[in-house]
């Protein structure tokens, strides 16, 4: 189980952390106290901070080893993939691949198969509005040439990936497909915290905003009390969540796409 903090850059002021987590503590306990990990699948659970912390987050939990990278999502201008629940993520640092996602619409499951190969993950994020399942496939590059179209991307996809596409009922036209956002990440690895072990800092900036994210591994049976333990540690460190507590990829997208359609 992994567990995420993300802080994701709104015009919505802060909102004061103590109170905020009076007001979802509880709720979060009950609709989290029934979960649990199905299909073996990893658990994150994602709290977003306000992005002007990122800073002051890397130094009250002492991040460390500083890794930068690339980070590219292709879609239509509408973001027809997103709505109907995929990513399509390419990834640049030390090394570079290619990811198809399929985050489940109102909790549905998806009978995938590991057929074909690749790095296959079953997740599930859990936010403020509960648990969502989501399927990944991951392919290695061997090169770090950047498609430049939905057909250049559709050629570098594997069997499975396509498969997973497949069994999601996913409808794709990659003549419309293009790239749509290119974020510029840095991620920092941090000492053990107390009730959440170590932690992963991941830094998005893009043109229009930024977002921050942290993240550890948990057991399976610790989804609503970690998610409970990242908000004090939070208000511990002095670090303000921010209103919006969506997913930080579909935050992201929506506002690269809101930007790009004035």
């Amino acid at each position: 189980m992994m567990v995420h903090v993300s802080c994701i850059q709104r015009p919505s002021e802060p909102i004061a952390l103590p109170l905020f987590c009076l007001c979802f503590c509880c709720a979060l306990v009950l609709s989290f106290s029934g979960f649990q990990a199905q299909e073996n699948c990893n658990v994150e659970v994602k709290l977003l901070l306000l992005p002007a912390e990122s800073q002051a987050a890397v130094v009250a939990l002492r991040g460390t080893r500083e890794k930068p990278g690339r980070i590219y999502f292709f879609d239509t201008d509408k973001l027809d993939l997103l709505s109907q629940g995929a990513i399509v993520r390419l990834r640049q640092g030390a090394k570079s691949d290619l990811t198809i996602k399929f985050r489940a619409p109102n909790g549905k499951k998806l009978s995938a198969t590991r057929e074909g190969g690749g790095d296959f993950k079953c997740e599930v994020d859990l936010t403020r509005e509960g648990p969502n399942s989501s399927y990944s496939i991951t392919r290695q590059l061997a090169t770090d040439e950047l498609p430049q179209t939905g057909t250049d991307v559709s050629r570098l996809l594997s069997a499975a990936q396509i498969k997973l596409l497949e069994d999601a009922h996913i409808s794709v036209d990659w003549t419309r497909v293009k790239r749509v956002a290119e974020i510029t990440s840095t991620s920092w690895q941090t000492q053990s915290q107390p009730h959440v072990g170590k932690l992963t800092l991941e830094l998005w900036e893009w043109p229009e905003g930024k977002a921050l994210e942290l993240s550890t591994k948990v057991s399976s049976d610790a989804g609503s009390s970690s998610y409970t333990e990242l908000q004090k540690l939070a208000a511990m460190k002095h670090l303000a969540m921010s209103p919006d507590q969506q997913v930080k990829t579909s935050v992201a997208l929506e506002a690269i796409t809101r930007a790009a359609a004035h």
